[in-house]
């Protein structure tokens, strides 16, 4: 559109925010707003017409258009155009067309985006079948509307069209202002002092506020469409009635009972106890203002201090107080406040807050009571538009009804949440509301957040099958092997075997030399070998408990075990002397079964000590049907270091399901080496760390799949969807993948969960709990959580080890009362979820969370976020130094994803506050003895990797950076400094945009310069660009180019 403007006006600050969120995501069209009604009766679209162009020329807005103006584009400004003719779109319909069929019709209009530097942001329809029905749907742009300009405009559109068809005079009141002046006295209002005044003021009221985390079901995807999906909840006129009354009673309104409420709500559902919520007032401050249409809301920020353990009445004043600054000193200068709190300026919802809640005394799209006059024989109602994009991630709006109830509208982001998810949540806030009329002091941590129905159900689901009645011991299983099929390999190692009945014979002969040990520890360090395995066998046989040693570990630590365990002896081969003649008593099959350190979070090792009943399950489902299914002819790979429990589950369902255990050979030959020669083409099994098996995975044709390979057991760290995409790839359904999660306090694993093509794009579930085993989600009070809160995890049942031996103050500390079913529960420390399908989701060590900026951190969403792109296999990521954020990236074979492109990667998947300082790219993560990987190791990036300054390398890069220098008012720009961290913001971004467009001829969109958070990630698209745009020119014109 290239008509002349009839008048120049600046934005406003929410304005500014929509029109650069619009350049951002140019398809998305959830922020508009859309008049829709159906219209029984005659209609005349000439005069339907005439009523839109007069409805447009009296509202100067209606006919504005938003692009960058000036001598250099570096703000965009309304450019109001003349009066001209609306452009109404008509449709016809076959008579008897269904409701259906006119929501069809007019979805394609409400859900299409718009260019708002093109034409004025207003899209009419008019949709007919028949003489008398019919659809009008107008659509706009939330620039240029809010709620309340809906019910003016569908009035006025009313009285202008009676006016049309010569029925009565519209008699509308004559106009003193426009929206545009509005505008100009806005930008008056908040400048200068007055705006230095608000900053100092909000810094001030939200010091030390942190982020609220929603718990998303699914990552955010790289380029989100916004898909919106809707929850209803409906309290009813008598509950209403009763909130209404509590808001008397406390000397609060409605809206201010409402919003504590839902803090309380989303305080136990994230966890998080001092959050901001956004709110839009009506932002209307002059009667002049009441006539005019335009999008005068202003987002009020209301901080949410749900700190110690308070009621809900202190929840309710604290509010309160907040909610009064919030509307006294409504201009909150939002992206200068996130950028000085150490927030994020771009979330899914807004500046400062993560949370929307909007209440309105009507549901202001419906157009409700009131509605003005209609022509004569013309009845009007609502209608599905078939709108179905979410304007943010999750936003509560809340309105009156024609009842005297309310009803509670949940909008979501169907990429991130699963409606069961947005249900659950929505019953929590009915059941509060419930509570909080009979107890204004109910408490934040009580019971009120779990139901006695969900309560049962969280139990039933957090409890695995019974467990057997009578479970033999892996020595009771093992002998029969022996006497079954006593020359059938038992363990192969290098082209070497050792059958059944010599594995039976050599343990025996060994246990009777061992003495009188029952119901002691012996410890075994030896390497992994046939005579390990004859060791372990015999120290059981002889009724005492193994202390496994890793020869490799430094002589004081391991001497410091053997101490603290009181062991008897240290068994470093098996030729000892006697003639073991002594006669073996049958083992007691409640004595402990062996002896593990652990570090455990606090570095200091524990001794864990585990039984046999617990090992005996444990060895029973994993060697049955319902588990991995073992049987004579499966050969399994030991890979796991004797101090790690993985090697509980490597080798004894094997020997108690007569299958043959392969032992790594010596001589620093790996798992590779293994899997590449004769041995290991007949592998059937293979129990692999996560990380390594990444590593392995990350290969690709690098690594030897066993042909024979049947079923991968992963473990120990948290798997990545997008390896699980990468195996699946390669291997379908043709090999069993199964996640498997435990701590050593729970004998090796309490859930599995079987990969498929379910977990490529979400985080890889845990599964369900063992038999036997019960698992809670609980908060930090000891609750109960309902299926999508996160909260520590818990276990209890069959399997428990008995605790840590010698101390028993940290196992009083860890094994706590279960106080839902007897007994005892250990203590994870690791955050986990029940998803809406019922299966578990690890969200990260508890004590691995990351604390940065005021912000809860998860390193596991960022690795994830780096493996998913195609050069990434393997990613690691911590805080140094308590202050730099820095990730880890293994290229694949292949692959040389530089650290600009992988924190560009990582932009478009994160919020700004969770992207990498630096991005550090290594031939391979350091890994610990357990296979995990070992964060200490992890080498320093320097200055080279986003810790200092680094001057411009290229010419692209001077010139960013000088750029930078002016815009920002800085004396010094690195390529690695980040735009945000050096007090950017939208507007910023624009004019960075505008300057490049001015220096050197490129029409670089906004969302580019915006996603390219550092010098050198956006000299690096400026010279991608520069060379597209020079690839689709001729010869003469690209000589042209690179000479002008």
């Amino acid at each position: 559109m290239t008509t002349t403007a009839t008048a120049i006006h600046p934005l406003t600050a929410e304005q500014r925010r929509l029109w650069f969120l619009q350049q951002v995501h140019p398809d998305d069209a959830g922020f508009n707003m859309y008049l829709n009604r159906r219209w029984t009766g005659p209609i005349d679209p000439r005069a339907l017409r005439t009523a839109l162009d007069r409805l447009t020329a009296r509202h100067e807005i209606l006919r504005t258009r938003f692009a960058p103006e000036g001598p250099d584009e570096a703000e965009p400004v309304q450019l109001v155009q003349p009066p001209a003719a609306t452009d109404l779109v008509t449709i016809r319909l076959p008579e008897g067309a269904t409701e259906q069929d006119f929501t069809d019709a007019c979805r394609p209009y409400v859900n299409a985006p718009f260019d708002l530097a093109a034409a004025p942001p207003l899209r009419a329809t008019l949709i007919s079948a028949g003489e008398r029905e019919h659809a009008v749907s107008v659509v706009v742009h939330h620039i240029v509307a809010d709620g309340w300009s809906f019910r003016t405009m569908w009035r006025e559109l009313l009285a202008l069209y009676r006016e049309a068809i010569g029925e009565a005079p519209a008699e509308l009141p004559e106009l003193a202002l426009q929206y545009g002046d509005f505008a100009r006295a806005e930008r008056a209002r908040t400048g200068g002092e007055a705006g230095e005044e608000a900053f100092r003021f909000w810094a001030d009221r939200l010091a030390g506020t942190g982020a609220l985390r929603l718990p998303f079901d699914r990552p955010r995807p790289s380029s989100p469409t916004r898909p919106a999906g809707f929850v209803t909840v409906d309290l009813g006129p008598e509950l209403t009635a009763a909130l209404d009354r509590t808001a008397r009673q406390e000397r609060c309104t409605p809206f201010m009972v409402l919003l504590a409420g839902y803090q309380s709500v989303l305080a136990r559902w994230t966890g998080c106890r001092d959050f901001v919520v956004g709110t839009p007032l009506a932002g209307r401050t002059e009667a002049a203002h009441e006539a005019l249409l335009g999008y005068f809301n202003r987002t009020a920020v209301i901080r949410s201090d749900l700190t110690g353990e308070p009621g809900f009445r202190t929840v309710l004043k604290r509010t309160r107080s907040a909610a009064l600054a919030a509307l006294s000193r409504p201009d909150a200068p939002a992206e200068r406040l996130a950028a000085h709190l150490g927030l994020p300026a771009d979330t899914g919802a807004g500046p400062l807050y993560q949370a929307v809640f909007v209440h309105q005394s009507q549901n202001d799209l419906a157009v409700g009571s009131g509605e003005p006059a209609l022509p004569e024989g013309v009845r009007t109602t609502g209608m599905d538009s078939g709108f179905d994009q979410a304007k943010t991630d999750l936003l509560l709006d809340s309105w009156r009804t024609p009842d005297g109830g309310i009803t509670l509208s949940f909008c979501y982001d169907r990429e991130l949440f699963d409606r069961g998810t947005v249900e659950a949540l929505g019953d929590r806030c009915r059941e509060l509301y419930a509570r909080i009329v009979e107890d204004p002091e109910l408490p934040l941590h009580g019971d009120w957040f779990v139901g006695a129905e969900e309560r049962a159900a969280l139990l039933a689901l957090g409890a695995g099958p019974a467990a057997p009645a009578a479970v033999r011991t892996v020595l009771e299983r093992f002998a029969e092997q022996a006497a079954a099929r006593p020359d059938a390999p038992a363990l192969e190692c290098d082209g070497r075997t050792l059958s059944y009945a010599e594995l039976d014979r050599r343990s025996t002969e060994l246990a009777r030399r061992l003495g009188p040990v029952a119901d002691r520890v012996v410890a075994v360090s030896m390497a992994p070998s046939f005579d390990l395995v004859v060791a372990l066998t015999a120290v059981w046989k002889a009724g005492a408990a193994y202390l496994p040693l890793d020869p490799a570990h430094p002589e004081e630590r391991r001497a410091l075990m053997v101490r603290e365990a009181d062991a008897v002896l240290t068994l470093t081969g098996t030729d000892l002397p006697g003639a073991g003649t002594a006669d073996l008593a049958p083992p007691d099959p409640r004595a402990l079964a062996y002896v593990l350190y652990t570090s455990g979070s606090t570095g200091a090792p524990k001794a864990v000590a585990v039984d046999h009943p617990a090992v005996s399950a444990r060895v029973d489902w994993m060697a049955g049907p319902d588990g991995y299914a073992l049987g004579p002819d499966d050969r399994i790979v030991q890979f796991a270091s004797l101090g790690f429990d993985t090697h509980v589950e490597e080798l004894w369902p094997a020997l108690a399901a007569g299958a043959c255990v392969v032992l790594l050979p010596g001589g620093g030959r790996t798992l590779p080496d293994l899997l590449a020669g004769p041995a290991g083409r007949t592998v059937t099994v293979l129990d692999l760390p996560t990380a390594y098996w990444e590593e392995l995975v990350g290969l690709d044709d690098g690594t030897s799949w066993p042909d024979a390979l049947r079923l991968v057991v992963i473990g120990g760290s948290e798997a990545r969807a997008g390896t699980v995409a990468r195996w699946r790839r390669r291997h379908g359904d043709a090999v069993r993948l199964v996640n498997t999660y435990g701590p050593t306090e729970a004998t090796v694993i309490v859930t599995a969960a079987e990969l498929t093509a379910a977990d490529t794009d979400r985080r890889p579930s845990l599964g369900r709990p063992l038999p036997g085993v019960r698992l809670h989600v609980l908060d930090e009070h000891g609750g109960l959580l309902p299926r999508g809160s996160e909260g520590e995890l818990y276990i209890g049942g069959s399997g428990l080890a008995r605790g840590y031996l010698g101390r028993p103050d940290l196992t009083a500390t860890a094994f706590v009362p279960d106080p839902f079913a007897g007994g005892v529960m250990y203590r994870t420390g690791d955050r986990a979820r029940w998803r809406a399908d019922g299966r578990l989701e690890f969200l990260g060590r508890g004590d691995a969370q990351l604390k940065l900026r005021g912000y809860r951190i998860e390193p596991a969403e960022i690795e994830s976020a780096l493996t998913a792109h195609p050069g990434v296999a393997q990613a690691a990521v911590l805080v140094r130094d308590g202050r730099r954020l820095l990730a880890y990236a293994v290229p694949r074979p292949g692959a040389e994803p530089g650290p600009a492109e992988l924190r560009e990667h990582l932009a478009v998947r994160l919020p700004a506050y969770m992207v990498p300082d630096a991005v550090v790219t290594l031939a391979r993560l350091p890994l610990t003895p357990n296979g995990k990987p070992d964060l200490a190791a992890l080498p320093d990036p320097g200055p080279a990797a986003g810790s200092g300054y680094v001057a411009p390398r290229t010419d692209a890069e001077q010139l960013v950076t000088e750029l930078w220098q002016e815009v920002l008012g800085v004396p010094r720009v690195g390529v690695f400094d980040d735009f945000l961290a050096l007090g950017g913001d939208s507007l910023l971004v624009t004019r960075v945009a505008a300057r490049i467009r001015a220096g050197i001829g490129l029409d670089i969109p906004i969302r580019e310069v915006f996603e390219s958070s550092t010098p050198a990630a956006l000299a690096a698209r400026i010279e991608a660009l520069l060379i597209a745009e020079i690839d689709a020119l001729s010869e003469e014109e690209a000589a042209g180019r690179l000479s002008g």
